[in-house]
């Protein structure tokens, strides 16, 4: 009886050790972004990858990059796989987006000389799709999965005039016309905008979303301040001036028929663009308050007419959680919300205005 519980916990010990990867086994995984000491998106257009497959006692990794493969052994342990007998293409990779090949091979599966490496893996499925992760000892990390590459809304590529920005639980900032900062984004995804007196160009990343709609980052950012007069210019669209964040990203139509583009770094910290020049008063409705804040069931709007026209509530994701036309009452039911921190855009005859609030 003894001989046969060990047996049992010696097979499931086995079975365990290696049961871990088979549903990640013979499937196609697109890499959709790396972190080294930086993020980095996948560039456009390119298609990186990696697949494990069984062997007799053992398993094998193929991984494509921009221009060459990888191909090594593959031992799995509990969570981790051991990568060994490593061998990459020798083709000399020529294309701009190489330093994306090199990052994923020698920072991530290997280093320049090829040896054997021990990655943590994190293999889930949710939504239809398979989600892979390895993160090496000094948390380089690759993340992976099945999700197709993301098709961009055509409506993306127009001008984008900023008209508020908001950081934490600080107060919106606004920026009304005649010319506020404002970037176009071009089908190429490359861009050009207007900074104070100067001109800023760029190109953009298109990513997969997560809790977004997509992603966006920004990539060799120029400034061209010829025409400005002596002294400092005033840079507002911080946020294309680096490659890091990336910028999570909500793209919709509003009640009133204009497009808008919002997009967060940090949790809270939201830029948000229009694609028609707002007037003065579309940021002017300044006595509005909301009360209790933070609120558990009801949040209240007031404001010197009470003649709101729409109520839009968002999350910190952008995500619409609410929407009410043609309100009625200036109570507000929030009690279904889960807990966190959302943001409230009223439109009334007064004005337009956007509020954060806590749901406890």
């Amino acid at each position: 009886m003894k001989k046969l519980i060990l047996l049992v916990v010696t097979s499931f010990s086995i079975f365990s050790a290696f049961a871990q990867p088979v549903g990640m086994l013979n499937e196609t995984f697109n890499l959709k972004s790396i972190e080294t000491n930086d993020w980095f998106l996948t560039p456009n257009g390119e298609n990186p990858s990696v697949a494990f497959y069984p062997l007799p006692g053992s398993h094998v990794l193929d991984a494509d990059g921009i221009f060459n493969t990888l191909t090594a052994g593959a031992n799995f342990s509990g969570n981790s796989v051991t990568l060994h007998s490593i061998s990459v293409t020798l083709h000399d990779c020529i294309e701009p987006n190489c330093y994306y090949e090199d990052l994923y091979f020698y920072e991530i599966l290997t280093n320049h000389n090829l040896e054997s490496k021990i990655l943590t893996y994190n293999y889930n499925e949710r939504n239809g799709y398979k989600y892979l992760s390895l993160r090496d000892s000094d948390y380089n990390l690759a993340l992976y999965s099945t999700e197709p590459a993301p098709v961009p809304d055509a409506m993306l590529f127009q001008t984008w005039y900023l008209y508020m920005t908001e950081a934490d639980l600080g107060d919106p900032v606004f920026y009304p016309g005649p010319n506020p900062p404002q970037f176009t984004i071009n089908p190429d995804f490359t861009y050009t905008g207007i900074e104070d007196c100067a001109i800023i160009s760029g190109d953009l990343i298109l990513g997969n979303g997560g809790d977004y709609e997509f992603k966006l980052q920004s990539q060799n950012y120029q400034q061209d301040e010829s025409n400005c007069p002596p002294g400092p210019v005033e840079y507002t669209l911080y946020d294309l001036m680096y490659q890091n964040p990336t910028m999570g990203c909500t793209l919709y139509t509003g009640s009133d028929g204009i497009d808008y583009l919002q997009y967060e770094t940090y949790a809270g910290f939201i830029s948000y663009f229009s694609n028609q020049l707002l007037s003065v008063n579309e940021n002017n409705l300044s006595d509005l308050v909301i009360f209790p804040n933070p609120t558990q069931n009801k949040l209240i709007i007031q404001s010197a007419t009470n003649n709101f026209h729409s109520v839009i509530i968002t999350d910190i994701h952008g995500r619409i959680v609410i929407s009410i036309k043609d309100v009625v009452s200036n109570e507000i039911d929030v009690s279904d919300l889960k807990l966190g921190m959302y943001f409230i855009r009223i439109e009334s005859s007064e004005g337009n205005n956007t509020k954060k609030f806590i749901k406890e």
